[in-house]
């Protein structure tokens, strides 16, 4: 089970795209009809990580890949905020992965 909100990586890439709800996932057209890799993954507020091309076809029923660390999402999020020019990047620190995916957002707005 997927627990909202979340960020999408895609391979290769350093921008993620944050996605606050499984309504926001249903709603967006682009998301079903994209064509993702097999590497490409879903990283949810629990640091659950989930292949893309899986949760497409199965949302409510994905295989959990792996769990992602605190350490892991932090280091996603600083080179997603490098992308985006944002100050300080090295000193973004949250106690949560669920802090850190809503910085995310605030970073994309």
């Amino acid at each position: 089970m997927i627990h909202w909100p979340a960020i999408i990586k895609h391979d290769g890439e350093d921008e993620l795209i944050y996605i606050s709800s499984e309504l926001d996932w249903q709603n967006d057209e682009e998301m079903l009809l994209y064509i993702f890799t097999d590497r490409d993954v879903l990283i949810d507020s629990n640091g659950q990580v989930f292949s893309l091309d899986e949760v497409q076809q199965h949302l409510n029923s994905s295989t959990v890949l792996a769990t992602a660390s605190l350490e892991n999402v932090i280091e996603l999020i600083q080179a997603h905020a490098a992308i985006a020019q944002a100050c300080c990047i090295e000193k973004i620190q949250t106690k949560t992965i669920k802090q850190a995916i809503e910085l995310v957002q605030q970073l994309s707005a």
